[in-house]
């Protein structure tokens, strides 16, 4: 069994990012795409499953509700009606209304941009998860999140590795340590899709190419 490549076939096989998957391209390093990236993540804050709310967040931008401007300016009725039909059922009426007070707090607190949390973090990362956490129905789970892909351009973040992925890299025969999966990975970019793909075979377990490589 070899470490790198169970990494290599992880990448390959389950290494998309979440937010390339709902359409926020976080690696331009613009506010919108942060914004849209931020909704993402408070959707998966929610007791839903992943596909789920990764479906409510693609659906809020194929209906232009991805927008603080937007959102600030959009009907209630309309809000609940995108995430009812989009896996969002359950949780629609709350989650209507916590994607429109997301809107406000970046508005008002960040000017609609979301690196300006991170100017306010002053390059902590700590900071920068207590601020994500302001945000409501985003708790410390949900900041991992947002953490995990947003190293990909915040250097302050890295590396960082949630419980989740680490808790897969275990079960994997790879290393359970943040530093270490990095230099596995070999560059900043592909140890965020390596934590992708940790985070979907947790989620939706490995792909056989991925059990093959770890022997399983």
């Amino acid at each position: 069994m070899s470490r790198r490549k169970i990494a290599e076939a992880l990448i390959d096989e389950q290494g998309e990012l979440f937010s390339v998957q709902i359409g926020a391209n976080i690696a331009r390093d613009v506010p919108q795409q942060w914004f849209h990236w931020l909704l993402t993540v408070q959707l998966c804050s929610a007791r839903i499953s992943g596909a789920q709310a990764l479906q409510a967040a693609k659906a809020l931008k194929d209906e232009g509700l991805h927008k603080v401007k937007t959102l600030l300016e959009s009907d209630r009725q309309r809000r609940i009606r995108v995430l009812n039909r989009n896996g969002y059922a359950r949780f629609d009426n709350l989650g209507a209304d916590q994607i429109r007070a997301a809107a406000d707090l970046v508005d008002r607190s960040y000017g609609g941009d979301l690196r300006r949390l991170r100017e306010a973090a002053g390059g902590d990362a700590g900071e920068i998860r207590r601020l994500l956490q302001e945000v409501k129905g985003i708790g410390p789970a949900g900041a991992d999140i947002f953490c995990r892909e947003a190293q990909l351009v915040w250097d302050e973040l890295a590396p960082t590795a949630d419980r989740l992925c680490l808790d897969m890299a275990a079960e994997l025969g790879l290393p359970d340590e943040a530093g270490a999966l990095s230099r596995l990975a070999g560059d900043r970019e592909s140890f965020v899709h390596l934590l992708a793909a940790l985070a979907r075979a947790k989620l939706d377990g490995p792909s056989e190419r991925v059990r093959a490589a770890a022997g399983q």
